[in-house]
């Protein structure tokens, strides 16, 4: 899937018009503040959620080495469909990497 640039104050799905049913990365990267500044975003996960496990990746080598930023025991999941993180960094690359996903789902993100 191709990274998405995100407009701060605009909720976007990450993964596109597909549903997810199936484990899946989804690219990212945020814009920066006209007046600079730390920034969070909120995450939801929408639809069908049977089973969820993903966590927050950057990526500040274009892609390359992914690590993670917020671990999949304290992001979003099946039990937890909402998370805030807060700071973004504008300009990193961002993942969200669901290794275990079944139902069907859409991933959501907004920021301020």
């Amino acid at each position: 899937m191709a990274t998405q640039s995100i407009t701060l104050a605009t909720p976007v799905k990450l993964n596109g018009t597909a549903v997810l049913t199936t484990t899946a990365d989804l690219v990212f990267s945020c814009q920066a503040k006209a007046g600079g500044g730390d920034f969070s975003a909120v995450f939801q996960a929408v639809g069908t959620v049977t089973t969820l496990t993903a966590s927050l990746q950057v990526s500040l080598d274009g892609g390359t080495t992914w690590t993670d930023y917020i671990a999949s025991a304290n992001f979003i999941s099946n039990t937890t469909v909402t998370k805030t993180i807060t700071p973004l960094i504008a300009g990193a690359l961002y993942r969200v990497h669901a290794t275990v996903l079944t139902g069907s789902q859409d991933i959501w993100i907004c920021t301020n």
